[in-house]
C-alpha cells in the first residue's frame, strides 16, 4: 500500500525506563506498517544500558532485528545520517523518549523526527507543569499537589503531620502517580492517611524524589468520579488538526485504569466511539482540540479526561506520544475515523520531514 515517495526511515524503540516493553510493541507495529506503506525501514533499539543498536532493515520478525551489537548513541546516530536516513520515527515512551530528551538529541545531530517538538514534549511529560498550564488557561483539572515536599521527609513525624494537614484540605481517597511516567506505570489509589504512610515506609526509596532531578517525585490528585474518556487529535496536512472519535474507558478488573487494566487483555472495555450524545461528544472533541493547541502538540496528541456527574469535563493529562500498536487507543479511534495504520504512520513521518525542512529554511540567512 504505497502512499507516495518511498522514504528511508529509522524506527527507534526500547529505552531505559519502565515503559520499555510498551515501546518495543509500538516500534514493532510501526516498522511493519511503514514497510506496508512502501518505505524502507531500519529498526533501532535503545538497550537498558543506554547503548543503541541498529537492527536489520528487512524481515518482520523483531526477534531477529537485534543481536546485542550495540554502540554509543552518538555513533549510531552518525551512522544513521551517513546511511541516508530521512526521518526517525520515535517509538519510545516515558523518560528519555517523551520528555524532550530524544527530541533535543535528534535535533542536535540533524535528524528529522516524528512526534512533538522539544518544548511541547518536555512540558507535557511533566504532570505538575501540565496541570499548572491547564489551570492558568481556565481548563478544569483535578485538584492536586506534589508529594513529598522536602520539609515532609524529616524529622520523624513531620510527614504524618503534613499528610494530616493536606487531608483536611482534600479528602481521601487520593490518586498517587509518578510525575514523569506514562502508560499508567506506578499509579496507586490510596484510601487513607494510614495507607499512604504505610506505603512510604514500605517503599521509602521508591517514593522519595531524586534530589536535583527536574520533574521527579510524585503527584497526588483527588479522585474524580464519572465516565473516563480519551480523545485524540491528529494533524492531517492541509486540513490541520482534526479530533478523532472519543473512546470511553471502563476498567473491568480494577477500580481505575492502572497499568494492569491498560495492558491485560480483557481487563478493560474500550468503547469506540464512546456512547455519548451529540452535544457531549462535540464538547469532548472541542476540549481535545483546545488542549492540543494549548501545548502546541502537533502532529498528534491524546487528551485523557473525565465526564463528571454534573456533565463537566475534567482534564487529567495530555499524551503526545501515545501507544501506537494496533490495539492502542489512538489507533482504535483513527481506524474508526477512516485512517488505516500505514497511512497514519506515513503522515506522521512526512510531518517530521516537513517540519525539519521548514526549520532549516527559517534559519537560513
Amino acid at each position: 500500500m504505497k502512499q507516495g515517495k518511498a522514504r528511508y526511515i529509522a524506527v527507534i524503540m526500547g529505552g531505559t525506563c519502565g515503559e520499555r516493553d510498551v515501546s518495543l510493541e509500538t516500534g514493532t507495529c510501526v516498522v511493519r506498517n511503514l514497510r506496508e506503506a512502501g518505505h524502507k525501514v531500519l529498526p533501532v533499539c535503545i538497550h537498558p544500558d543506554g547503548q543503541w543498536e541498529a537492527g536489520g532493515d528487512s524481515g518482520d520478525d523483531p526477534g531477529g532485528w537485534f543481536i546485542g551489537k550495540s554502540s554509543p548513541a552518538l555513533e549510531i546516530a552518525s551512522d544513521l545520517a551517513s546511511a541516508g536516513i530521512e526521518c526517525v520515527f520515535n517509538g519510545l515512551h516515558g523518560p528519555g523518549g517523551e520528555d524532550g530528551t530524544i527530541q533535543g538529541f535528534l535535533r542536535f545531530v540533524g535528524l528529522p523526527f516524528t512526534g512533538p517538538d522539544v518544548a511541547p514534549a518536555a512540558l507535557t511529560m511533566d504532570k505538575a507543569l501540565t496541570k499548572a498550564v491547564l489551570m492558568n488557561a481556565g481548563v478544569r483539572t483535578p485538584r492536586g499537589f506534589s508529594f513529598p515536599p522536602a520539609a515532609a521527609e524529616e524529622p520523624p513525624g513531620t510527614l504524618r503531620a503534613w499528610v494530616e494537614e493536606m487531608s483536611s484540605e482534600m479528602d481521601f481517597p487520593w490518586i498517587v502517580k509518578p510525575n514523569c511516567l506514562g502508560s499508567s506505570v506506578g499509579i496507586e489509589l490510596l484510601r487513607s492517611a494510614e495507607e499512604l504512610l504505610g506505603q512510604v515506609e514500605e517503599k521509602e526509596r521508591h517514593w522519595r524524589p531524586v534530589s536535583g532531578l527536574c520533574g521527579s517525585g510524585f503527584l497526588i490528585e483527588e479522585v474524580i468520579g464519572g465516565r473516563e474518556l480519551t480523545c485524540g487529535v491528529l494533524e492531517v496536512g492541509r486540513e490541520g488538526a482534526v479530533s478523532l472519535p472519543p473512546i470511553e474507558i471502563r476498567p473491568v478488573t480494577s477500580e481505575f485504569f492502572d497499568y494492569e487494566a491498560k495492558y491485560t487483555p480483557g481487563a478493560t472495555e474500550e468503547i469506540c466511539p464512546a456512547p455519548l450524545d451529540e452535544t457531549t461528544s462535540a464538547a469532548v472533541a472541542e476540549m481535545a482540540l483546545r488542549v492540543h493547541h494549548l501545548f502546541h502538540c502537533d502532529p498528534l496528541s491524546r487528551t485523557d479526561m473525565f465526564l463528571d456527574a454534573a456533565g463537566d469535563l475534567v482534564v487529567l493529562e495530555v499524551n503526545t506520544l501515545p501507544g501506537m500498536t494496533a490495539t492502542s487507543l489512538i489507533p482504535q479511534s483513527a481506524l474508526e475515523a477512516g485512517f488505516n495504520l500505514p497511512d497514519r504512520y506515513d503522515k506522521l513521518t512526512r510531518h517530521g520531514i516537513a517540519r525539519e525542512t521548514m526549520r532549516k529554511a527559517a534559519e537560513t540567512p
